[in-house]
């Protein structure tokens, strides 16, 4: 019989085989994440006076970014694994275990920024996740997020020539946003987009979006509507 013992299954299994590989792999696109995320985060203020969560953090190399970069940074995953291990390699930074199908355990208005890299298009409950965001953040704080671009072009690529790959059903990306789409979850959630970049590759087929919202206003949900 197969070993499932929850949500979290697979991303712990994926991060076990890397930590037994001594797998230290980084996305080549981080250089230029983290230009636009410093870049955006100076309206904030002082790096001393910003607080940013790196939600999703993985291995921590974003999060030993921002905290080496003057900002107080708390990174958290749902993997034991990689926690462990991040406290481990990056002693300097602070990392934290969170439970799959719980709220963080942070207050309200915690946090001045969220930067939340290649995550949300692993997540099944999207309107949790954004509530999330939209509850940890204090009001005129940043998210600062990226997932896999999905526009015209590219998509017309993708299912002409690339379809079975890329909607692998056994890969771990289940949900696909457009910029239409993911501006929409932001809003319902009172997370406003202000600027919007690519990164990775070229127009019109780059890697992913890199998307900075401002939370400026209380949520308002449609009631019963699934939100893409």
């Amino acid at each position: 019989m197969p070993d499932y013992s929850g949500f979290t299954t697979l991303h712990e299994q994926g991060w076990k085989g890397h930590e037994a590989q001594n797998f230290a792999w980084q996305d080549p696109t981080n250089p230029q994440k983290q230009r636009l995320a410093l870049a955006a985060l100076k309206s904030l203020g002082p790096p001393h006076s910003v607080r940013v969560l790196d939600y999703g953090c993985g291995n921590g190399i974003l999060t030993q970014f921002f905290h080496g970069r003057g900002h107080p940074t708390v990174g958290i995953d749902i993997s034991p694994t990689v926690i462990a291990s991040n406290c481990l390699r990056i002693p300097e930074a602070t990392f934290q275990l969170v439970p799959s199908d719980a709220p963080a355990p942070f207050d309200d208005a915690s946090f001045d920024a969220i930067f939340c890299s290649e995550v949300v298009e692993h997540v099944y409950d999207t309107n949790f996740l954004f509530g999330e965001f939209s509850r940890l953040l204090k009001p005129g704080g940043l998210l600062l997020l990226t997932t896999p671009y999905h526009g015209v072009i590219k998509n017309l690529i993708v299912v002409t020539f690339y379809f079975e790959r890329h909607f692998d059903p056994t890969w771990q990306h289940i949900r696909f946003f457009t910029r239409k789409s993911l501006s929409r979850v932001c809003r319902a959630h009172g997370l406003i987009p202000k600027r919007w970049w690519h990164v990775g590759r070229v127009w019109p087929v780059p890697k992913s979006f890199f998307l900075v919202c401002r939370k400026e206003s209380p949520p308002v949900l449609p009631a019963g509507r699934a939100t893409e």
